[in-house]
């Protein structure tokens, strides 16, 4: 296979967001999520997150517990991740990660009543 083979076939992959290393990210560090149930009043969280590719599913925080996901940002660093979350029957939904926003590898979330927090708190959608 000539070298001009081998580079078109490796751009592909990295194009289409395959990873060449079984879960590993080949040229991107890995990013990590947690999401910390912080809502003032004790009460449990139900969580769903989502990408484009992928369906987390839905998990429920007591108290001050968390969940945890890593991935690896796709090659143009558009990836994001999208959440609902839901107490005492409201629903609440907000961009847990979007490449365009978020610099960090270790994205910590603490959710509470007002709004999803990290380094400051943002609106939820």
């Amino acid at each position: 296979m000539s070298s001009l083979t081998k580079i078109t076939l490796l751009l592909a992959l990295l194009v289409a967001g395959t990873s060449v290393m079984s879960n590993a990210c080949f040229l991107f560090n890995k990013n990590y999520v947690q999401i910390t149930n912080k809502l003032e009043n004790g009460e449990d969280l139900t969580l769903h997150c989502k990408s484009k590719d992928n369906d987390l599913g839905e998990h429920v925080l007591h108290k001050d517990e968390s969940y945890n996901f890593s991935f690896c940002q796709n090659v143009l660093a558009e990836t994001l991740f999208f959440c609902t979350f839901e107490w005492s029957g409201q629903v609440h939904k907000f961009d847990i990660f979007d490449g365009s926003r978020d610099p960090c590898s270790h994205c910590n979330w603490r959710i509470t009543h007002l709004a999803p927090c990290r380094d400051r708190c943002y609106k939820y959608d």
